[in-house]
């Protein structure tokens, strides 16, 4: 489904702008301050109920709660309600309807990657809640390697060793995985890059060469999470 240009713009407001500041928020939480949520409350809002009532109009179309699911873990991550608990609930049984819907279309009605979507985002939830048990019951259920790529499970290790402090073991990880990294792959290049430069900071400190290029604000995000013993004093 094609979305119109100022739904575009909306939902790129509600993003953090940053490749690194959305790992750096699934991996290891990072709240927004109580100004830059106000208008993302009202933002949220609105798009969520102007897709429940266009998925009352079509309620075979699993792109609807998708992008419900999308909504409702974005609220939940920047913590746009106060029961973020419940918004994750609620992003995951619209992500599992969004599967099941896709599930019941005509083959080749969509691609691998549209058809993956709701099932990524089902793992994704997981690992952001830290419900390892129930991430790989998801993994299970949704197919495992018969129906994700090698690389989808390697992006998904590398992101849990992190999210344990395991940091010696994803620098191996990422080296062992480096050919699996493509254009089209869950686990693109710059993914692995970003991941890299989380584990490089990790094991060598805030002085260390980072293979991507960062603002002074995300690069202070990165040292704060990371070191923030040293953010505190």
């Amino acid at each position: 489904m094609y979305l119109p240009h100022e739904l575009r713009q909306d939902f790129h407001y509600l993003s953090l702008r940053s490749s690194l500041l959305e790992e750096i928020s699934l991996l290891y939480g990072w709240p927004l301050a109580a100004g830059e949520r106000i208008g993302r409350i009202c933002r949220c809002r609105r798009l969520v109920r102007d897709f429940l009532a266009a998925w009352q109009r079509q309620p075979d179309q699993p792109e609807y709660p998708y992008l419900l699911g999308v909504l409702l873990e974005r609220a939940g991550q920047l913590a746009l309600t106060d029961q973020p608990g419940r918004a994750y609930d609620q992003a995951e049984q619209y992500y599992d309807r969004a599967r099941k819907l896709l599930q019941r279309q005509p083959p080749g009605s969509y691609s691998r990657q549209q058809y993956l979507r709701p099932l990524l985002a089902l793992l994704r939830l997981s690992l952001r809640r830290r419900q390892e048990e129930r991430f790989y019951a998801w993994w299970d259920h949704c197919g495992g390697l018969r129906r994700f790529h090698r690389d989808v499970q390697a992006l998904f290790q590398v992101r849990w060793l992190i999210v344990k402090e395991d940091y010696d073991r994803a620098a191996f990880q990422l080296r062992d995985l480096h050919g699996l990294a493509g254009r089209k792959s869950a686990f693109s290049p710059a993914r692995a890059r970003i991941l890299s430069d989380i584990v490089t900071t990790a094991l060598h400190g805030p002085g260390a060469a980072l293979k991507g290029t960062y603002g002074p604000y995300v690069r202070q995000v990165l040292w704060d999470v990371l070191f923030p013993e040293k953010r505190d004093k």
